[in-house]
Parts: C-alpha cells; sequence; structure tokens
C-alpha cells in the first residue's frame, strides 16, 4: 500500500469517523484505570476507617454503596468540567474563526452519563476490596 493509503481506502470522512471514535475511547479508557487507581489508595489510605464502620455494623453493602458513589461522583464530576471545558472551547472557535463550532444538547446529556458509567464501573474493584476487608486485620491497621 502506498502513501495515502488509508484516505483512499476508507475516504476521509470514515478516518475522520474512526480517529473521532478512537480517541475518546482510549481517553475513558485511560480515565478509569487514573479513577481505578485514586479509589485503590483511597481503600489503601482508609483501612483503619473501614475496619470501624465494620466493627461498628456497617455491612459489605454499605461499604460497596460508599465507595461506588466517591468514584461515580469522582467521574460525573470531571465529566461535568469536560463538558464545561468544551462549550467553552466551542464557543471560542466560533467566535475566533470562520468555523461553525457548537456542542449538541444531547452530546451534554451522552457525556455526563458515560463519565457516570466509566467511574462506576472502575470503582467495583476497590469498592469490591473496601467491603472484603476483615474488620479486625483493618483495625490492626496503623496510619
Amino acid at each position: 500500500m502506498g502513501e495515502g493509503s488509508l484516505h483512499t481506502t476508507f475516504g476521509y470522512g470514515q478516518t475522520m469517523t474512526i480517529i473521532g471514535t478512537a480517541l475518546p475511547g482510549v481517553s475513558l479508557i485511560v480515565g478509569g484505570m487514573v479513577i481505578m487507581n485514586i479509589m485503590l489508595v483511597s481503600v489503601a489510605e482508609r483501612t483503619h476507617e473501614i475496619g470501624i464502620r465494620k466493627s461498628l455494623g456497617a455491612r459489605r453493602r454499605d461499604i460497596l454503596r460508599q465507595f461506588l458513589v466517591e468514584s461515580a461522583t469522582l467521574s460525573t464530576l470531571g465529566a461535568m468540567i469536560g463538558i464545561a471545558l468544551g462549550i467553552a472551547a466551542a464557543k471560542i472557535i466560533s467566535m475566533k474563526t470562520p468555523l461553525p463550532a457548537a456542542v449538541a444538547p444531547w452530546s451534554i446529556v451522552a457525556a455526563t452519563l458515560l463519565g457516570t458509567v466509566v467511574g462506576i464501573a472502575s470503582g467495583v474493584y476497590p469498592a469490591r476490596r473496601a467491603s472484603r476487608l476483615d474488620p479486625i486485620e483493618a483495625l490492626r491497621h496503623e496510619t
């Protein structure tokens, strides 16, 4: 295949569609990994707190729900910040250049929902890990 074979095989529109889908997909995966790491650090730092909650009667699902809500909140807040930056960028582009740039209302809803889903999916492993901690071992953990 020679130079420009990607464009002749797919066409410019299809190439842009593939790139426009792949880049956000990679970003979502990386963002999910970052959220998972943040939540794992949170579980490690709060092991003593989890032990106290469990010894006072918190059930596994209570701990699980706590960490899932935290990860969903973290990712939804990040999605909202990203949406605000995207809207601002679109306004600046449309004011400064002849390009018509706008953000569709459906994409705002989709981005918020997708951000929440990524946060919940990324928080499942850390939340399960926190909920399975033995209260006695967690209370022995030094901070």
